[in-house]
């Protein structure tokens, strides 16, 4: 009884390491040395190399000189759960249609904690464009159209803090909340190089059969061809959508 309760709380251990080490990775540090992991896993260096190693031989990890990014395993699997996903299969034709009407590159958003997570992506037709590399990628919700309406409508809790992007970020709480009171007056949002400079986005709700806001469609591009006064039509269009 004893051993078997050990060896359960183990298993359990371990699993909690795996996903805290998956976890890990972001954008702002794609890779990791087995001392980072040692840290971010609160272990022994011998136990954190053991265990990348591991990984490493499954596929979920893979090495960079003497460092570990994310292996092609975990592309595979977020595939699989990105096709999987019903709300991404119920909007490819509403995208499908937004794309054909702008031309521009049109996202879906979805809550993942304080942040936006994009889920699936129709690139623009033109050449200089905003497309690719959106999919899979967090962004912080206040200095984004679709983070914007995720907020405005309760899909996401207020940002504890406000960070600077560009010079158009907004950074006063104050200001962020009469924006948000004005993206549910209008039932869109907008961005005008409060990211990266020259990206424009709008963005509408989209709302699951319980009325509440389950996603974010956003259109993106460049400053040029969305100037503002054209982001009304844009943002009503999206919302139409």
């Amino acid at each position: 009884m004893r051993e078997s309760l050990v060896a359960g709380g183990a298993t359990y251990q371990s699993a909690e390491r795996v996903l805290t080490l998956l976890a890990s990775f972001e954008d702002s540090r794609p890779e990791l040395s087995v001392t980072e992991i040692a840290e971010a896993l609160d272990v022994h260096k011998s136990t954190a190399s053991r265990l990348a190693a591991t990984l490493e031989r499954a596929g979920f990890l893979a090495r960079s000189g003497r460092r570990y990014r994310l292996g092609v395993e975990i592309i595979r699997l977020g595939t699989v759960a990105l096709r999987s996903a019903d709300i991404v299969a119920a909007m490819q034709s509403v995208m499908e249609k937004l794309s054909q009407l702008t031309g521009e590159t049109i996202n879906l958003a979805v809550p993942a904690g304080p942040d936006v997570l994009n889920v699936a992506e129709v690139a623009s037709t033109y050449i200089l464009s905003s497309s690719g590399g959106w999919v899979g990628r967090r962004t912080r919700p206040h200095a984004v159209a679709n983070g914007k309406v995720l907020l405005a409508f309760g899909a996401i809790p207020a940002p504890a803090s406000l960070e600077r992007y560009t010079e158009h970020t907004i950074t006063d709480p104050g200001v962020l909340g009469a924006e948000l009171a004005q993206v549910r007056a209008d039932g869109y949002a907008t961005a005008v190089a409060e990211l990266e400079e020259g990206l424009v986005a709008v963005a509408a709700p989209v709302f699951g059969a319980g009325g509440g806001c389950v996603a974010a469609l956003s259109v993106s591009g460049p400053a040029f061809r969305m100037p503002p006064d054209q982001l009304g039509k844009l943002g009503r269009l999206c919302a139409d959508c």
